[in-house]
């Protein structure tokens, strides 16, 4: 790592990945070179007790102990197009936020858009007030609603969602509640056992710190989604359907092995430095730099009391994208633009260029955050 880089784009993917990760995924290679679950000999062996133990690390990460029914797929998109197509239901209704990701924009209206008997509704999840944004969830819900789709936390605002009171709506009206909780892990702590949604998928590359290309999602008890890829899983190799075990039936072909050892790495190693101190060390910079970029005249987006540490925000008078560059320039990676959240930056009023987002990770410190600051008051000063 460029020890002059200042990165400050953890939310598209977390930076520095930790040298235990780097070497783990090493070992994948060295020790379970074999294709796990599809054959005797000692690698394979090796290589399906390994991913094993990922999944008793995912479950310990989120209390919850069913390591079965974590499935390890390509990303967060990826475990969502999975628990979403293999939940929905025909001639029913999903319900999503003002503040998802294209990852749930996009399958759920292809979705919808395929099947003429299926509809979608937006509920507002930007107001401050988590009753008001409970209540506009509940407002959403028709007879017909079987599915509810939302984000844990905001990938461009940070905005930490009241997925516990959503949850019991669900549980109420007999909805199935799939999270998305990319931005949440490593973030926030998280119990499974006590929210109670359906599906948890979540990316293992941000706050995670694993290698890019790996996700999963984790299935409740009482759900059993249908596959929507098939083929080979190294059971009942005759029969020409997926089965009904988990995690066998939502996993075709050869899981990615090198990156799932990585990732149980990098849960181990925010498991190490602590969640809530990961939370409380990114917390205090990022009130900082709000503060800061406020007395310089930016607006801010989004600055909500709960949230992660994300913060989205503009210059008046200079475009989001060229002020991103600028700061590359001077070794400062931020990300501008929609950021993947078309729904959000029109809930947020951010405009049709988007802003720019700052989002912190473990690594990031408080002198970074002060440089940062000086760039920008020299960016505002000379122009960009």
């Amino acid at each position: 790592m460029n020890n002059k880089l200042i990165y400050f784009d953890n939310a598209a993917t977390g930076y520095p990945k930790p040298h235990s990760v780097r070497r783990e995924a090493m070992r994948a290679f060295e020790e379970c070179g074999g294709n796990p679950g599809r054959s005797g000999h000692i690698l394979s062996v090796n290589s399906a007790k390994a991913v094993f133990e990922c999944r008793e690390k995912v479950c310990s990460l989120i209390n919850y102990d069913r390591p079965e029914r974590v499935i390890f797929s390509l990303n967060a998109t990826h475990a969502l197009n999975i628990a979403i197509k293999g939940l929905a239901e025909p001639k029913s209704g999903i319900v999503i936020s003002s503040l998802e990701h294209n990852s749930v924009y996009r399958p759920v209206y292809a979705l919808c858009d395929k099947n003429k008997d299926m509809h979608f509704d937006i509920f507002d999840a930007s107001q401050k007030s988590d009753e008001a944004v409970a209540e506009n969830f509940r407002k959403a819900i028709r007879a017909d609603t079987k599915v509810a789709v939302i984000t844990v936390a905001s990938n461009i605002c940070g905005r930490i969602l009241p997925v516990k009171e959503i949850s019991e709506i669900c549980r109420q009206n007999g909805i199935k509640l799939i999270l998305d909780a990319s931005q949440a892990m490593g973030e926030i702590p998280f119990d499974f056992s006590e929210i109670k949604p359906s599906v948890l998928c979540s990316a293992g590359h941000k706050g995670l710190y694993g290698p890019c290309g790996t996700g999963f999602a984790v299935f409740s008890e009482d759900i059993n989604p249908e596959p929507i890829i098939e083929g080979g899983n190294g059971l009942v190799s005759e029969l020409p359907t997926m089965g009904e075990e988990l995690p066998e039936k939502l996993e075709a072909g050869t899981v990615n092995t090198p990156g799932i050892l990585g990732l149980g790495a990098g849960i181990d190693f925010v498991r190490s430095l602590g969640v809530e101190s990961i939370r409380k060390k990114c917390s205090q910079i990022c009130d900082f730099l709000t503060a800061e970029l406020k007395s310089c005249g930016a607006i801010i987006y989004g600055d909500y009391e709960s949230k992660t540490p994300i913060i989205l925000f503009n210059i008046p008078g200079m475009s989001p994208s060229a002020l991103s560059s600028r700061l590359d320039t001077a070794g400062i990676c931020t990300r501008s633009g929609i950021h993947c959240s078309p729904l959000g930056h029109k809930a947020l009023k951010t405009g049709s260029d988007g802003a720019v987002r700052v989002s912190l990770g473990y690594a990031n410190t408080q002198r970074e955050a002060e440089i940062f600051i000086s760039e920008m008051r020299k960016i505002i000063r000379n122009g960009i």
